[in-house]
């Protein structure tokens, strides 16, 4: 397991984004970080944002370039929702 990892989803689909930031974030370990590289032109940092802390997660840091955006999620202990 790893703590720290990145992933370039340029040119993905969302759906096909997704499943590969899934399958990635389980392979980091707890407190670890998940980075990913998402297309300027096609952002879907909302979204995937939204996903991230839906399933518990905190976005650490969102970088904002000419070119990409590089979206940082912490791993921490999933929330217990009510």
């Amino acid at each position: 397991m790893e703590t720290f990892k990145t992933i370039d989803i340029r040119g993905l689909s969302f759906f096909s984004a997704l499943q590969l930031a899934s399958q990635e974030f389980d392979r980091i370990k707890k407190n670890g970080i998940l980075e990913l590289i998402v297309d300027k032109k096609r952002n879907i940092t909302d979204a995937l944002s939204r996903w991230a802390q839906n399933q518990g997660y905190k976005i650490s840091d969102i970088e904002d370039d000419p070119r990409m955006v590089r979206l940082f999620i912490h791993k921490s202990s999933r929330a217990i929702k009510a």
